[in-house]
C-alpha cells in the first residue's frame, strides 16, 4: 500500500492505525474497499471529468459475455491474443507493471504470468470485484496483485515508477486521449514501454462490407488511431492492428522531452548553413531582385548564400 501516492498532487500516502483509508499528510483520506484502495472522488466531491463509472457500473455483469462474444465473432481465440499483448511489453522477471482500465482483469491474469507485479486499476468498483475472483479462480500469485480503483487521468503513482504500462478496450472512450497517454507515460521510466489498443478498423480496411458491418453493430470501429495523441517523449513508436485488423494496438518507448537534433551540422551545395542558422538565424526578407543578386554574387565567390551573408553582414557590422 505505501507504493500509491496522491493522485491529486503525488505527495506520499500512509494508512490509517485501522487499516481503513491511505492518509495524506493534510488529512486526506483515500478509503480502502476490500482490500482495494479508492482514489476516485466520492459521490458529491469533484468527479472525474467523464462518465465512465455509470456506463461500466451498469456493464460489469455483461462485460467479460461480450468479450468472449467479440473473439468468437472475430475468429481468434482470446487465451493467445491476450498472451502476445503481454509479450509486447517486453518484460524482465521482476519487472512492475501498470494495467489501467483493467476490467475484470482478463489481461491482468496473462501479465501475472511473466513474473511481474501488475497494478491493475479500474473506475468500477464492480469490474474490480469480478476481476479480483478471476485473479483466485486462475490461482494467480496474488501477492505480486495490486488493486485500485483510480482514474486514468490521475494515477496514484510517482513519476518513473513502472518498468511498463498497459491498457486496452477502453481508450476510445476516455475524454482526453492524448492525456492519458501522457499520464501513462508520465509514471514509466525512461527505457520503459506503453502499449495501449482499442477499436479501430484498419485503413486499408475502410471500404469493404467487414468494416460496414462492425461499424454498424458497433460505432467504436469507427474510431481512427490516435496517432496524433501519442506524446512527445515517445521513442520507437510502432502501431499494429490485431484481431483480423479490427483494433490497433500503439506501442512506444518512453524518452525524455522532445526528441535531439545536431543544430550545427553545416549542409553541402549552394544554400549552406545549418539547422542553427536556418531556423534561429532568419532575417526579415529581401526583394526578389536582391536576393538573386546575392545568390549569384556567392556562387562567383564559390560560397554558399549562408556563408557569403555571414562574411558580408559582419564586415558590415565591424565597419559600421
Amino acid at each position: 500500500m505505501l507504493d500509491f501516492v496522491s493522485p491529486e498532487n503525488h505527495q506520499p500516502l500512509t494508512p490509517a492505525a485501522d487499516g481503513s483509508a491511505l492518509v495524506r499528510a493534510d488529512g486526506v483520506r483515500y478509503p480502502i474497499h476490500d482490500g482495494i484502495p479508492d482514489f476516485v472522488p466520492a459521490s458529491g466531491s469533484e468527479e472525474p471529468p467523464h462518465g465512465n463509472q455509470d456506463f461500466y457500473r451498469t456493464r460489469a455483469q455483461e462485460y467479460d459475455l461480450g468479450n468472449s462474444v467479440m473473439f468468437r465473432m472475430l475468429l481468434a481465440e482470446e487465451e493467445p491474443v491476450r498472451e502476445d499483448f503481454a509479450a509486447s511489453l517486453l518484460l524482465r522477471p521482476g519487472a512492475r507493471v501498470l494495467e489501467i482500465g483493467c476490467g475484470t482483469c482478463r489481461d491482468t491474469v496473462h501479465l501475472l504470468r511473466r513474473d511481474a507485479t501488475v497494478y491493475a486499476g479500474d473506475l468500477s468498483h464492480e469490474m474490480l470485484a469480478i476481476g479480483k475472483q478471476r485473479l483466485q479462480d486462475a490461482r494467480a500469485d496474488f501477492s505480486r496483485a495490486r488493486l485500485f480503483r483510480g482514474d486514468a487521468m490521475r494515477l496514484p503513482f510517482p513519476d518513473g515508477f513502472f518498468d511498463a504500462a498497459f491498457h486496452f478496450g477502453g481508450l476510445n472512450l476516455f475524454p482526453d486521449i492524448a492525456g492519458a497517454l501522457k499520464e501513462m507515460a508520465r509514471v514509466v521510466k525512461p527505457g520503459g514501454r506503453v502499449v495501449a489498443g482499442d477499436e479501430s478498423v484498419g485503413p486499408w480496411l475502410a471500404d469493404t462490407e467487414f468494416a460496414k458491418i462492425l461499424k454498424n453493430s458497433n460505432p467504436l470501429f469507427a474510431h481512427v488511431a490516435p496517432l496524433d495523441k501519442i506524446p512527445v517523449n515517445a521513442r520507437d513508436v510502432s502501431c499494429r492492428w490485431v484481431l483480423s485488423g479490427s483494433f490497433y494496438l500503439i506501442s512506444f518507448e518512453v524518452g525524455a522531452g522532445e526528441p535531439q537534433l545536431d543544430l550545427d551540422v553545416e549542409f553541402p551545395g549552394w544554400r549552406g548553413g545549418s539547422h542553427r542558422t536556418r531556423y534561429f538565424g532568419r532575417l526579415d526578407g529581401v526583394s526578389p531582385q536582391l536576393r538573386e543578386t546575392i545568390v549569384k554574387q556567392a556562387a562567383a565567390e564559390g560560397m554558399s548564400i549562408v556563408a557569403w551573408l555571414e562574411k558580408t553582414l559582419r564586415k558590415a557590422t565591424e565597419t559600421g
